[in-house]
């Protein structure tokens, strides 16, 4: 992730790194099989100057019973 440099750098940026952190690990600790649905080659980008990410990004895992 990027959060600007110099004056411009974003004041959340800790936060932001910090909830990232909790949300991937939690994600990964309730869905350890978690895994691409989709070969890597197949995966479809954005069309954007300003952004680069998948358009869409297919998994499968097996739901973990409360």
């Amino acid at each position: 992730m990027a959060f600007g440099y110099g004056v411009h750098y974003c004041l959340g940026a800790p936060l932001a790194r910090m909830e990232a952190t909790i949300a991937f690990r939690t994600l990964l600790d309730r869905c350890p099989d978690l895994e691409l649905a989709i070969d890597p080659d197949r995966i479809a980008w954005q069309v954007n100057p300003h952004l680069r990410g998948p358009a869409e990004l297919p998994v499968r895992f097996t739901p973990r019973r409360p």
